[in-house]
């Protein structure tokens, strides 16, 4: 069984604490605690650990202590890469808490640094990747049910925040706490799972809306638009400031159109013929295009559940040594398009994916020297 550091004692920290003690999370157990809160250290132990579980205000000492094998870094976003990067030094596995980092230019440090370590394992927890609706989702779409991409669109809307949640914290809703605010927090998720079905892509347009109905700098209102390599476009539209919202997603490819409604209901329609061989044999104006219907419903999934899996299949991973579900460089590919809706959002027009080096993190200084 491994034995797991968590570096940051703040609020998620507890939930994935409140899973090892519940015996939910299998193949590890935690062994040390981090943070410079001495208060926040003796108070985890006590509501979540054993009386031998090490509290460490030091990381470092904590990390070449010889007392962990895997680290999960629970701290702010602008700490992820550097302690990611500490935990590779000392020969520790390490597992980020999402996003990857606030700047992808950063996280190719990671990158690099993860390549020059092919005996450890790092992994980022998108935990949404380990809800069943979501794999199945991905096994649809790599199975080759759908054709060739045609349409991606994903309307996310119920992530409702009130003004109370932002002001909970000093940091939230600002670009020095949070680096960002509905791409790079709430919506994260969905951005990965939509790179994850359709891969990255090679360009963004952005329209956001900063700070609407709250009292935040950071955008909480949301619309892209997205272009893939291969010719697909697509849209992600998302907001923090409606009730109840909607949560859909819809692939449409060239043999059939796959929905997925609240992470769970499905829509499966299957053509009878690719349409793209159809629009070239018929002498027909508008199709139609026969085509099958099948409808199911996942079964429903706490978010412990899936908090719980993707820490599961990390530690599995390290044990095995194959990838984990949310390997570094795919964190990366989401957070690539992330900094370039952005750019497009703050300097307008369209934004290539990758952006140019150093374009974000210039226009993001220029945002906290603002605030």
């Amino acid at each position: 069984m491994l034995r797991v550091g968590i570096a940051g004692i703040g609020s998620i920290a507890r939930v994935y604490l409140g899973l090892f003690a519940a015996g939910k999370i299998s193949g590890g157990r935690v062994t040390a605690l981090s943070s410079r809160n001495m208060a926040h250290l003796t108070g985890a132990r006590d509501a979540f650990c054993t009386p031998d579980t090490a509290l460490f205000t030091d990381y470092e000492a904590m990390l070449h202590s010889g007392l962990v094998d895997v680290v999960m870094i629970c701290t702010p976003h602008n700490r992820h890469v550097p302690m990611a990067l500490q935990a590779l030094k000392a020969g520790v596995h390490p597992l980020i808490e999402k996003p990857l980092a606030v700047d992808a230019d950063e996280a190719r440090a990671l990158l690099a640094a993860c390549k020059a370590h092919p005996e450890l394992t790092a992994g980022v927890l998108y935990c949404r990747r380990a809800s069943a609706a979501y794999q199945q989702a991905k096994q649809l779409a790599e199975s080759g049910a759908l054709g060739q991409l045609k349409r991606a669109c994903w309307l996310i809307t119920n992530l409702y925040r009130t003004p109370a949640y932002h002001a909970s914290g000093p940091w939230r809703g600002s670009w020095k706490g949070e680096g960002g605010g509905l791409l790079l927090t709430q919506a994260s998720h969905q951005l990965d799972l939509l790179t994850w079905l359709c891969g990255v892509p090679n360009e963004v347009t952005a329209l956001c809306e900063f700070g609407a109905e709250r009292a935040i700098q950071v955008e909480n209102d949301v619309t892209l638009h997205i272009r893939w390599p291969g010719g697909a476009t697509g849209q992600f539209i998302a907001s923090s400031r409606e009730f109840p919202g909607t949560n859909r997603l819809e692939l449409s490819g060239s043999k059939g159109q796959l929905i997925l409604e609240n992470d769970r209901q499905f829509t499966l329609r299957r053509l009878a013929q690719d349409e793209r061989d159809f629009a070239r044999a018929t002498t027909g104006y508008f199709g139609p295009i026969f085509f099958t219907e099948e409808r199911w419903q996942a079964p429903e999934e706490p978010n412990e559940a899936q908090q719980a899996g993707i820490v599961a299949d990390f530690l599995a991973a390290v044990e095995s040594h194959r990838a984990p579900l949310c390997p570094v460089p795919d964190a990366l590919g989401s957070l690539l398009a992330t900094n370039a809706a952005y750019l497009s959002a703050w300097q307008g027009g369209t934004i290539p994916v990758p952006p140019p080096p150093g374009a974000y993190a210039a226009a993001l200084a220029k945002r906290m020297e603002e605030e």
